[in-house]
């Protein structure tokens, strides 16, 4: 782990590579900012984010290999933003060009895979290194009208460059079912100026018009950050301004990977997300040293009058210690869902407990019948075997066993809890590794039908050969979801046609058994290649590809990939 932490600050030191978009926002944004009165202001706030983040950075035991999304993301920014700041007096690139709404979908050649339909158009006018990456999307569906919001530097490029609040987040609707999608850009920001939408968002659904979205945010002026929430009431076309669902001290904490449900029958709105604490407040100080302890945290917040008010103080789900006796102890990548008698399912996934080192990983889950006020004591649903070297895949994308959730609704299988994660079943030495081997990924399920109590042993749902001359490849990120008709669909990236394990396709399994028995669907053929090496990337962990909607059918869609 040393050495992989001093390839994150190696590479941390390399001050072209633009690994947060916020940062690269900000160097190809001169052109758009007018004069130096103009750039002022979003230096000064810029300063004080990678000031907040710098003080964490500084609190014993900090590991940025433990983060995720927005806070890692943070933290590279915080080792960048003094070599990029000196180049806010450049001059930059003389035109900005609007981004376009999406005509109409683009068929694929191959026989029995799904037509691929893009949702936003990026454009390179501003740079070649930023305003072109669109991630982590999460889609949601009801009646015709459909809402994929995705990670948008282009979406951050123009709120910053109007001096508003900042959003780094970009939506696309459709109103007819998926066939055609409208890139609607970013969703309208705070209107303080210091406060920023950083990403990771989660987009769920009421009814066909009530659209609504939780993302992570960030107020640098009044040092809080936490969980933003905003909601559409015109199918998804625009959303009001976000307010605060959850909020932390920005001096003690990075808030992470929140995630959004609705309890339409019971009118009960849930954010879960992970919060690393360096207050000592729960875990004290090192007696031997004096500094604070790190605490690892699942926490929920809940709504009852539709997200305009929220729990002012949040439920802790599990929260964890990383002492002396569980150096690598944490809790991370939360997902909520509700049951159809409106209990409340938090899954998420566990490292180093009762002292195991930082390959020792669990998936867990935990439920509340009392509306998100407690919950149960977390249940183990498996051991899990970090892949690639437990930090990333190969090509250096981000890799973690985070679960996905789903709620059975059909009339066998109502109330059944279903959970899909990728695990790192296949490894072969690898020297070049911080583990020294590699653990190709592959996708597994397991269902609980006595709501969450007990587990079925994990079924594999990639039907790929490993081994005996078939070449090991990854299968990873699944999402899974749930439909009337008891059908169960798991959705991934795949590399399988690639025997080098570079290209990324995406393929979907459906089942009605959960044994995944039946042929795959494939859904694209051509979603693109995985960059091969690091200098490549436009950011850490992400690709630079656009999304893209695949139409089928309706029987379960997946919520988020």
């Amino acid at each position: 782990m040393r050495k992989r932490l001093d390839r994150l600050e190696k590479t941390a030191q390399t001050p072209w590579l633009c690994t947060l978009s916020l940062v690269c926002g900000v160097v190809v944004l001169l052109a758009a900012m007018a004069g130096a009165q103009a750039i002022a202001p979003n230096i000064a706030r810029l300063d004080r984010l990678a000031q907040r983040a710098r003080s964490l950075e500084a609190a014993p035991g900090f590991d940025r290999a433990r983060l995720y999304g927005v806070a890692r993301n943070l933290s590279a920014f915080a080792d960048r933003w003094q070599a990029l700041r000196e180049r806010l007096a450049m001059p930059g690139v003389k035109e900005y060009r609007s981004y376009r709404q999406i005509p109409g979908e683009a068929a694929s050649a191959e026989v029995g895979i799904a037509a691929v339909r893009p949702i936003s158009t990026p454009t390179l006018s501003l740079s070649r290194f930023a305003g072109f990456t669109q991630s982590q999307t999460s889609t949601a569906w009801c009646g015709p009208n459909v809402i994929t919001m995705f990670n948008d530097t282009g979406s951050e490029a123009r709120t910053m460059a109007a001096q508003g609040g900042i959003t780094a987040v970009g939506f696309a609707n459709s109103s007819n079912s998926g066939h055609v999608f409208a890139y609607r850009g970013a969703p309208l920001g705070g209107a303080n100026f210091d406060q920023t939408v950083l990403g990771s968002p989660t987009v769920a659904c009421a009814d066909q018009s009530n659209f609504f979205y939780a993302a992570i945010w960030i107020d640098t002026l009044n040092n809080v950050t936490g969980v933003a929430f905003a909601r559409s009431s015109d199918a998804g076309h625009t959303f009001a301004a976000p307010i605060v669902a959850a909020s932390k001290s920005a001096s003690t904490d990075f808030v992470d990977h929140s995630w959004l449900a609705i309890d339409s029958g019971h009118a009960t709105m849930y954010v879960t997300y992970a919060d690393l604490d360096y207050s000592g407040s729960f875990c004290g100080t090192d007696p031997d040293t004096g500094s604070t302890i790190a605490r690892y945290a699942i926490e929920s917040v809940a709504s009852t009058d539709a997200g305009v008010t929220w729990s002012v103080t949040p439920t802790v789900v599990e929260q964890v210690c990383a002492n002396a006796a569980n150096p690598w102890a944490a809790v991370m990548g939360p997902q909520v869902a509700i049951g159809p008698w409106g209990e409340v399912y938090v899954a998420y996934e566990s490292a180093g407990a009762n002292g195991g080192g930082p390959t020792s990983r669990q998936i867990k889950i935990a439920r509340s019948d009392n509306s998100g006020i407690t919950f149960t004591p977390a249940v183990v649903v498996a051991a899990v075997t970090p892949v690639g070297d437990g930090a990333d895949l190969q090509g250096f994308l981000r890799a973690n066993e985070f679960p996905s959730l789903a709620i059975g609704k059909g009339k066998k299988d109502r109330g059944f809890v279903y959970l899909a994660w990728n695990d790192g079943g296949n490894a072969v030495p690898d020297t070049m590794t911080t583990t020294g081997s590699y653990a190709f990924a592959d996708i597994k399920l397991s269902v609980s039908q006595d709501n969450g109590e007990t587990w079925k042993a994990p079924t594999i749902v990639n039907n790929n050969a490993k081994g005996s001359g078939a070449p090991l490849t990854d299968q990873f990120e699944p999402a899974v979801a749930a439909d009337k008709s008891g059908t169960i669909a798991v959705c991934l990236y795949d590399r399988r046609r690639d025997a080098n394990n570079f290209r990324i396709d995406r393929e979907c399994a459906k089942s009605k058994n959960g044994s995944f028995s039946g042929a795959r669907e494939p859904v694209s053929r051509t979603s693109g290649s995985r960059d091969r090496a690091a200098r490549d990337r436009p950011a850490v962990g992400y690709s630079g590809l656009q999304p893209l909607s695949v139409r089928r059918n309706r029987s379960a869609r997946p919520s988020r990939h």
